[in-house]
């Protein structure tokens, strides 16, 4: 299908059973809505997204196990193990104001009221109560933020920028 903007919610990091379970890491807030039953969700081989129908979801510890209804076996399900899932961008909810997409949010630069610049998001984990942004700095140095009310001052969108207040001692300066 052509014409439509995707936007990443999750990652199938596995099989599950015999009967064509994707085990899946979801990096999206709308988890229940993206993931409910007859939606569409598109996988992303190579050279093409294939379209596919939810089935079901269920939890399982800190993954999700999703099953589609055009997988029905193992053999199949395999194909398509380590690729991203996706939804197509028009589907997507309205947000409160201080609320962001993580498509958005991927690749914005990050400056410290104190700092000044402290790279780029690479990778946002969401583990409960607020996300955590990892940043990489100009030297490819991994740091972690928090995003709580606290650290996070303003999103400038149009500018690509978010500005932090990071608490004393997140980065160690030696």
């Amino acid at each position: 299908m052509t014409g439509l903007d995707y936007v990443r919610i999750g990652q199938i990091i596995n099989t599950h059973g015999n009967h064509g379970e994707l085990k899946i890491k979801a990096v999206t807030d709308f988890l229940t809505e993206r993931f409910a039953p007859d939606k569409k969700v598109w996988i992303k081989m190579p050279d093409q997204y294939l379209p596919f129908t939810v089935e079901k979801i269920r939890s399982q510890q800190q993954f999700w196990l999703l099953k589609l209804v055009e997988i029905n076996d193992l053999n199949q399900a395999q194909i398509y193990k380590n690729c991203d899932i996706y939804a197509d961008t028009s589907s997507m909810p309205e947000l409160e104001p201080g609320q962001y997409f993580y498509k958005d949010i991927m690749g914005i630069t990050v400056q410290d009221q104190k700092r000044g610049v402290l790279g780029q998001v690479v990778d946002i984990m969401n583990l409960g109560p607020n996300d955590v942004w990892t940043i990489h700095d100009h030297q490819g140095k991994e740091i972690l933020i928090p995003i709580l009310k606290s650290t996070l001052i303003a999103v400038d969108l149009p500018n690509h920028v978010a500005t932090v207040a990071l608490p004393e001692g997140l980065i160690d300066e030696n």
